[in-house]
């Protein structure tokens, strides 16, 4: 029998036992001159069935197992099978640091150095080593490094190795496990599926149909599609919120992450999805809060005001920075412009209404035009309130511009007055514009309720 004979049958056995074992030389020409290379990879078993994984301040981590490790081997085989002269070894592993290893090894000597020393009486040449090996490092190692089933972590890189352990054994999880395609109807492999990003729920849709699907959902402009088959639908409702930026926060966050479809789809598509998606929330949160935003006017992307109450926008596209009101480039706080927004009077009659000073109502209204619009406009509504009042008391002196509506005092003259602000003319009296030609004829005409009354009420003519 050839000297190398246990080795060579050790070797056949072991390959029976782990097929995932390689080997890097042929079986059929071993001798002393040749070193064999192989590696193992495993996984450690854990005696309490799972190993809490434990960090100040993040969540704990279970696992089923520890995965993600390489034993690579050399054996001499005019030395094998003892540890110390005819094998060689080191362990290459994602999670363990280089103290779990160095404990790993003393422990692996430990165990074997008596029963491979050709020096001590428990030595025996037929010992299989590398099964011996194999199934101490598969299954007794785990309960030596971790006695009580709980690792803690001291630093947040040692827990972070973890965690990517725990994704790569629940990826190898999925790729066995069978999944239905809600879209397609069809039981696939988890390698065939991906699972969507639902927030209470695990759904998962074919890689075909998941293609298939969203891109045709996109390309049609079809964003409330745009989400899982399978998960119920709410509708943002707008005048539900009460604080502006929540409202916006839950407005422009997708149902899909954008990211979600980066290397699934298209990159045009994933693009398209960003656009679209914003343009279509910006249109729809203009319509329902009219000073929350607007098109920039030089490259036409909508640009979203971060406070309801400032009129300065800055483009984040082109980085243009122009006024809310007037669209022109910014031109400070101080150089006012027309309002390209007016609030109804329902609105601020409601506003004023609504003495509370925290209700739910008020807080809505707030959110949607702002609170320091609200304060101008009210502001602004009761001092035109207060001077209709003040025009429309018997014998007062003023009177509204037809055109510009400015009020117009007369102190002294006849009926016919002029706007200093705009130049029109107009009747004192009704209010109604004037002919430019002829301003006079308004008090000519018998059919007109002004006959003959364009000196009435002049000083000097009551007896007339």
């Amino acid at each position: 029998m050839s000297k190398y004979s246990n080795l060579k049958e050790d070797l056949k056995v072991l390959k029976d036992m782990y097929p995932e074992v390689e080997l890097f030389f042929d079986m059929n020409a071993i001798d002393k001159n040749i070193v064999l290379r192989g590696k193992l990879q495993f996984d450690m078993f854990l005696p309490g069935d799972h190993l809490l994984v434990r960090c100040e301040g993040f969540e704990d981590l279970t696992l089923p197992k520890l995965s993600d490790n390489v034993l690579s081997f050399l054996i001499n085989p005019e030395f094998y099978p003892s540890i110390e002269y005819g094998l060689k070894f080191a362990i290459h592993s994602s999670w363990m640091s280089k103290d779990d290893k160095t404990f790993i090894i003393k422990a692996i000597n430990k165990e074997f150095s008596e029963l491979t020393n050709p020096m001590s009486d428990s030595f025996d040449p037929t010992t299989p080593i590398l099964m011996l090996l194999f199934d101490f490092l598969i299954n007794d190692v785990s309960k030596l490094i971790f006695p009580k089933d709980i690792k803690i972590c001291q630093a947040k890189e040692s827990y972070n190795k973890f965690k990517l352990l725990l994704n790569i054994i629940s990826k190898k999880e999925k790729e066995r496990t069978n999944f239905n395609c809600c879209i397609c109807m069809e039981t696939k492999k988890g390698n065939k599926m991906v699972k969507l990003p639902c927030s209470n729920e695990e759904h998962h849709l074919c890689i075909d149909c998941l293609t298939s699907y969203y891109s045709t959902m996109i390309n049609e402009g079809r964003m409330n599609n745009v989400r899982c088959p399978e998960c119920e639908y709410h509708e943002i409702r707008l005048e539900t919120f009460q604080d502006f930026q929540k409202m916006k926060k839950v407005l422009f966050t997708p149902t899909i992450p954008f990211e979600f479809f980066d290397g699934l789809l298209a990159q045009d598509i994933c693009q398209r999805y960003r656009d679209i998606f914003f343009s279509q929330c910006a249109i729809k949160l203009s319509k329902y809060s009219p000073y929350s935003c607007c098109t920039c006017p030089r490259c036409e992307k909508w640009c979203i005001k971060n406070n309801l109450d400032d009129l300065m926008m800055e483009c984040d596209n082109c980085k243009l920075t122009f006024c809310f009101d007037c669209l022109h480039s910014w031109h400070g706080y101080n150089n006012r412009c027309g309002k390209k927004v007016t609030i109804p009077e329902e609105v601020l009659e409601e506003y004023i209404d609504e003495t509370e000073e925290n209700s739910a109502r008020k807080k809505a209204i707030e959110t949607k035009y702002g609170k320091r619009m609200l304060t101008l406009a009210v502001s602004d509504y009761m001092a035109e309130k207060l001077l209709e009042i003040a025009i429309n008391i018997e014998g007062s002196d003023l009177q509204r511009c037809p055109k510009c509506r400015c009020v117009v005092q007369r102190s002294e003259g006849c009926n016919r007055m002029k706007c200093e602000i705009c130049g029109t003319l107009f009747c004192y009296l009704c209010g109604d514009s004037l002919y430019v030609d002829d301003c006079y004829k308004h008090f000519r005409d018998p059919k007109l309720p002004c006959y003959g009354r364009l000196f009435e009420g002049m000083p000097g003519t009551e007896d007339l």
